[in-house]
């Protein structure tokens, strides 16, 4: 068994750090895409618009089968269990791959449909289906791609993530240049990069991973059980996004019908939103991951100490980024575009969708806890009740209904924050303060 160290905001950095930088990478190939596209034209920003969080959608699968392979690779990490490591690489790749060709497969034929219900123009359904037409065949890279960071995390070898996050940005942005501007593709242009660079960063991950994560356990009893275990860690994280991604697209729809303008101006704003969000989710992340060994290690009643450190750090992570929007974020806006309408549009949501993110920051502490135990359904039902019951009848109705547009949809986040983490404190309180032999996590549990 590891000795055990206090729980410290420099421990947390360092597996934050990486993450962190990966993230911000990550969410530069959106942001150039959106950049690249609005210099193009409005028809081809809003067009992308709507297509990328149908996008999105497409991901939940792969997404929740890698934060179940984390949660797990954390827990018999802390364990000292490493051919479990490597078991679990095996079952989480197997399974990734396989969802993400069926998901593949839907999202090819469904591509201009879904946009069709979304409210999209003809104008906009054209190029946003090439562009998910392409994605379809990055899908399956992605779930490798995925599987693979989530394993090395959960090991605290977070660094290969934001390596590979820098590879697949070095490759998207001159080759979005060359095919959106110099080939003429528009749209389908920056899915070509993207698939591009989402292929580099697999092949470099397969390279990286092949000598460097243990050897798995050859019990196919064993395999079994973990598939299992990683089903019930995953299938929550999969219907929540699903649900999140899916209430984004609806959101996007909402501003679909406010205009052309508003639309582009939610892409601008919704991108800022990710950035900062980024940052909060890797802080989350690294909070979950060393919750996730300290179980694993038998050592629970660190998890609280965690806590308490991982929410200053949340905090702290708003903030930084919040402040340089405010000081930066006009100028920065007329660099994406050129059209002054789009422009005051989205400044004047910038600051409630900053606002926003504050309850959200408190809730991925006690979020990040409760996946630590394998308890992802508690967040998910969580979720899902503060989407249906606020976000998106108050998004509907203060943003088309009561005239306050953008801002409108980002008071209706606000409320969903401060439900959300409300509903999550105390299972994770009742968690943390029950005696140890009734506390046992609900669905990833791991007996070392």
């Amino acid at each position: 068994m590891t000795e055990p160290s206090r729980p410290t905001m420099r421990r947390a950095w360092a597996l934050a750090g990486p993450l962190l930088v990966a993230g911000l990478t990550q969410i530069t190939v959106n942001i150039v895409d959106t950049v690249m596209l609005g210099h193009l034209s409005t028809t081809a920003l809003s067009a992308f618009a709507v297509a990328a969080p149908v996008h999105l959608v497409a991901l939940i699968v792969v997404r929740g089968w890698a934060t179940a392979v984390q949660v797990q690779a954390a827990r018999f990490h802390g364990a000292q269990r490493p051919g479990a490591v490597g078991l679990t690489v095996r079952v989480g790749l197997a399974g990734a791959v396989g969802a993400a060709l069926v998901v593949g497969a839907l999202l090819y034929v469904g591509a201009a449909p879904v946009l069709s219900v979304l409210g999209a123009s003809d104008a906009l359904v054209g190029p946003g289906a090439a562009y998910l037409r392409v994605m379809a065949f990055a899908l399956p890279f992605a779930a490798i791609s995925f599987t693979l960071q989530g394993a090395c995390a959960g090991i605290g070898a977070t660094r290969v993530t934001m390596y590979t996050a820098l590879l697949v940005n070095a490759v998207n942005l001159p080759l979005g240049l060359l095919l959106i501007f110099r080939a003429e593709l528009g749209v389908s242009g920056a899915a070509l990069a993207s698939l591009a660079a989402t292929a580099a960063g697999t092949c470099y991950l397969l390279l990286h991973c092949r000598n460097r994560l243990p050897a798995y356990e050859k019990d196919a009893d064993t395999a079994h059980s973990l598939a299992g275990r990683l089903w019930r860690i995953g299938w929550p994280e999969m219907g929540m996004s699903g649900i999140g991604y899916l209430n984004e697209a609806l959101l996007a729809g909402f501003a679909a019908r406010m205009g052309t303008q508003d639309l582009a101006a939610y892409r601008i704003v919704d991108n800022l939103v990710l950035v900062v969000f980024t940052c909060l989710a890797s802080v989350s992340s690294a909070l979950m991951i060393l919750a996730g060994q300290e179980l694993g290690a038998g050592r629970r009643e660190h998890v609280a100490a965690w806590l308490r450190t991982g929410l200053r750090m949340l905090l702290l992570t708003l903030a930084v980024p919040a402040v340089l929007a405010i000081g930066f974020g006009r100028p920065l806006m007329a660099l994406v575009t050129e059209d002054p309408g789009v422009t005051d549009k989205a400044w004047a949501a910038t600051l409630p969708a900053l606002l926003s993110l504050v309850p959200f920051a408190v809730a991925l502490g006690y979020a990040a806890v409760l996946r630590a135990t394998g308890d992802t359904r508690s967040v998910m039902i969580a979720s899902v009740v503060s989407d249906y019951l606020l976000l998106i009848p108050l998004g509907w109705f203060l943003g088309l209904h009561a005239g306050l547009g953008l801002p409108g949809i980002y008071l209706a986040w606000t409320a969903f924050g401060l439900l959300y983490a409300a509903m999550l404190r105390p299972r994770c309180r009742r968690y943390l303060r029950a005696p140890a032999g009734l506390a046992a996590p609900a669905a990833g549990r791991v007996d070392p």
